[in-house]
């Protein structure tokens, strides 16, 4: 009987991470995300607004630069533009930067 609730727990476990597994899309919303509230810290007020305001043009156009490996519970997301590189995992319906080397900022 208790192996037939560890089993259990298992399969809910594993259907719900693969669920809440996150797609290209939920990806390319994150990083529009990502560069609003970038923007927003901006110290220069036009630069926060035009950055608020493009954030989702250029989410989508990093998003074609995105390879999405898909391993069915969780997904590593690799995108490379102009020199820089991001990685994330995305599990559970989130996102998790592991290489962050295009929002790494010099304050």
């Amino acid at each position: 009987m208790n192996r037939f609730y560890i089993t259990l727990t298992l399969i809910i476990l594993l259907g719900v991470l693969a669920y809440t597994n996150p797609s290209l899309n939920n990806y390319d919303d994150f990083i529009s995300q990502q560069i609003t509230e970038k923007a927003r810290k901006q110290s220069d007020p036009v630069v926060g607004a035009l950055g608020s305001l493009l954030g989702s043009v250029a989410a989508n156009l990093l998003t074609t630069q995105t390879a999405r490996k898909d391993y069915l519970f969780f997904s590593i997301y690799d995108t490379t533009f102009l020199n820089k590189h991001v990685q994330a995992i995305g599990i559970l319906n989130n996102f998790f930067i592991t290489d962050d080397s295009a929002f790494r900022h010099s304050d």
